[in-house]
């Protein structure tokens, strides 16, 4: 009989994990042939039997064991691949980034490129020192492999980009175009859609169906959504909040749901792989302003260019004291980008005509003084938070806007942490290191250092990424609270429709290129 690809036994009582016992008394075996979806609400320890399972973690009291062969052996780090927002957030760590770092220019260009990347020695993890000597065959094989990837990932266009100048979405095809070059024999899927758009959804949910088709590597794909289970999986997980096993075999077919099917006509696969995409055109709408609100953003005839790259030109945008802004648009169209003028972290700003809070960026203005008046979430500052940091540290360091404590544990300053972490449903994870917290609980405590300011701009890139329904829920309508009050002014950038607060009164949009 075969040896099973990997075996994980937990004690009766479980694996002690962030003052919780997880997974008491599992006994899980990954056959081959098998391909397996884990569902379960935030903090039930998805990404922790990833982590074990890549070798990521180390528990004693957890027995893991291997079965592969050839010449990896057992070796986890080289047979298993992970794409999740921790690999994700570990790459940015690997290159020294923080979050100001793509768009500044020379610090950019000492990060890789993409195409660099992606290249044969470094997928195999060549020391640029050492000398390998490869069959034509096989480099000939890689490149065939490399140029079907870059393609069906949508990757082409994005090869000369340095790695910390891709958007989000960008960066988490780049994950899974490496993870499938290194052909694994285990490939870990956590939460992989979180902050996609419905074209990069597509080509992701497309790429792991085949992979599991293909049966080159067998795969495992951690989610909160059940809908966003591959068809192909033929074993479910199920947690519950608690950790414990709810149900674990063969998919039951009425689950055997993907996200979203492969569209010829509107995936970007084609497009991404012909040449730059156009600029970004905005479209906003809403009600009449009341001319009498504050002008909190104006931007005039803003243009921002990279070398050849034109992200958008020519936008007139103006946000004032009082309204709710929906900012949407694909992966790549330049939301971020747009909200880096806004928080005062885009150099070019001060090429253009941007005015904040009435002030005119380069007129000697400080930017620590426009950085008090705004909370901030995004993926980009989540990746550069301090995960040995304390919870309540975390939030402190919002009245700082560092991505640590830089200031003084003052009893009023702890008072505001607490009741920042008390409105968010975390009061009893202060003490937690911020990197313990599951993903979601980590996106709920960066809320709270959003707000501990009580800021009179609240800027939300992605916020709800990786939270389950009730913490979506919960996250959606503490917003909408916050808005209730008329001094609260918002920018919420969004993906799923079951994420957008009731609250939005106006929308800017990346419209269709002409």
């Amino acid at each position: 009989m075969d040896r099973p690809l990997a075996t994980l036994k937990i004690p009766a009582e479980g694996l002690a994990l962030g003052g919780r016992r997880l997974f008491p008394g599992l006994r899980f075996v990954w056959r081959r042939g098998e391909h397996w979806g884990v569902v379960g609400p935030n903090g039930c320890g998805k990404s922790v039997l990833a982590r074990l399972l890549s070798g990521a973690l180390f528990a004693p009291e957890a027995e893991i064991g291997y079965g592969f062969s050839g010449p990896r052996g057992g070796d986890p780090e080289r047979a298993v691949a992970v794409v999740s927002l921790e690999r994700q957030a570990q790459l940015l760590a690997e290159m020294d980034a923080y979050v100001q770092m793509r768009w500044i220019a020379s610090e950019e260009e000492a990060t890789p490129t993409l195409g660099a990347w992606l290249s044969q020695d470094a997928v195999e993890d060549v020391d640029p020192w050492e000398r390998v000597e490869r069959t034509s065959r096989a480099v000939a094989a890689f490149a065939r492999r490399r140029g079907r990837v870059v393609r069906e990932m949508g990757l082409g266009a994005l090869l000369d980009r340095h790695l910390v100048s891709l958007s989000n979405g960008e960066t988490r095809r780049a994950l899974l175009a490496r993870a499938l070059l290194a052909a694994p024999r285990l490939l870990l899927f956590d939460a992989p859609y979180v902050g996609l758009d419905a074209a990069s959804r597509r080509i992701l949910a497309s790429a792991v169906d085949r992979t599991v088709a293909g049966g080159a590597s067998a795969v495992m794909l951690a989610t909160v959504r059940r809908e966003e289970l591959p068809r192909g999986l033929t074993h479910v997980l199920e947690l519950d909040a608690e950790g414990r096993v709810v149900r674990q075999g063969p998919v039951e077919r009425s689950h055997g749901r993907t996200v979203a099917r492969s569209d010829r006509r509107t995936g970007p696969s084609d497009r991404s792989t012909v040449g730059p995409a156009p600029p970004t055109r905005w479209v906003a709408s809403g009600p009449t302003p009341d001319p009498r609100a504050r002008k909190l953003v104006e931007m005039r005839d803003v243009s921002v260019v990279y070398g050849e790259r034109v992200v958008f030109e020519n936008l007139d945008w103006t946000v004032r004291a009082g309204e709710r802004w929906l900012v949407a648009g694909p992966n790549g169209s330049g939301k971020t980008t747009l909200l880096a003028f806004v928080i005062g972290d885009h150099p070019q700003a001060y090429a253009n005509d941007v005015r904040l809070f009435g002030v005119r960026r380069g007129t000697g203005e400080s930017i620590w003084s426009i950085k008090r008046r705004i909370g901030w979430v995004s993926p980009e500052l989540h990746a550069c938070m301090d995960r040995g940091a304390s919870v309540l540290d975390t939030v402190l360091s919002g009245l700082d806007d560092t991505p640590y404590l830089n200031g003084s544990r003052t009893p009023a300053r702890v008072r505001r942490a607490r009741e920042a972490l008390a409105s968010v449903g975390l009061s009893g994870a202060e003490a937690e290191p911020f990197g313990a917290l599951s993903g979601g609980a980590q996106r709920l405590a960066l809320l709270a250092r959003a707000v501990v300011k009580r800021p009179p701009l609240l800027v939300l890139d992605e916020p709800c990424q990786n939270l389950d329904r009730p913490n979506r829920e919960r996250f959606v309508a503490l917003v909408d609270r916050l808005c209730a009050d008329p001094a609260t002014t918002l920018l919420y950038v969004t993906h799923l429709a079951d994420t957008e607060p009731r609250c939005i009164t106006h929308r800017l949009v990346a419209a269709p290129s002409r």
